[in-house]
């Protein structure tokens, strides 16, 4: 006894549109990954607060939950309490830890968010203690925030000299957590 013909038009046609279905899928994610920014992944970390690894370009490596996205700044809170406040620039790679879903990034996202600048103009008030990462040096300043001028950073180091840091070679300051 053969199926009846209708019933067998039916399957056909449901295999069909499953078929189309699963096409139209993977065709909506490839335009979203082909739409991806590099903003927009940051955003969707941060909004996950999922744990993620920066690697920055000197070579240097950051463990954390990335807080807050600016418009040339990635402020990422430490497992150790510490906040890395990362220039957009000298970041290398972003390694989600094992498990985060896969995230895209898609999303358009507004880049006017806070500056580097303007997040070390509040925090130097209450001159907290830093470690400053330069582009192109091995070893950090460390001391006291003292001042923050128009294209250099004061930072009083723990012999009490002063260290005059130009604002453009700021790859990464570590905010102390006291």
């Amino acid at each position: 006894m053969s199926a009846d013909p209708l019933d067998r038009l039916a399957a056909e046609a449901g295999v069909d549109e499953a078929v189309r279905r699963l096409g139209h899928q993977a065709w909506l994610r490839r335009r979203a990954e082909e739409s991806a920014s590099l903003l927009g992944l940051l955003a969707d970390l941060a909004e996950r607060q999922d744990p993620v690894e920066l690697v920055l370009v000197g070579g240097g490596r950051r463990h954390g939950r990335i807080e807050t996205v600016g418009s040339d700044l990635v402020g990422l809170r430490l497992d150790d309490r510490r906040l890395a406040l990362v220039a957009r620039r000298a970041l290398a790679a972003i390694r989600p830890d094992r498990g985060v879903p896969d995230l895209v990034g898609d999303r358009t996202i507004p880049r006017d968010g806070p500056n580097l600048r303007d997040v070390l103009d509040r925090l130097v008030a209450d001159q907290p203690r830093v470690t400053i990462t330069l582009v192109g040096t091995l070893i950090p300043v460390e001391g006291v925030l003292e001042r923050l001028g128009r294209d250099v950073l004061l930072v009083r180091e723990a012999d009490g000299s002063a260290a005059h840091l130009p604002f453009g070679a700021v790859v990464e300051v570590l905010v102390a957590s006291d």
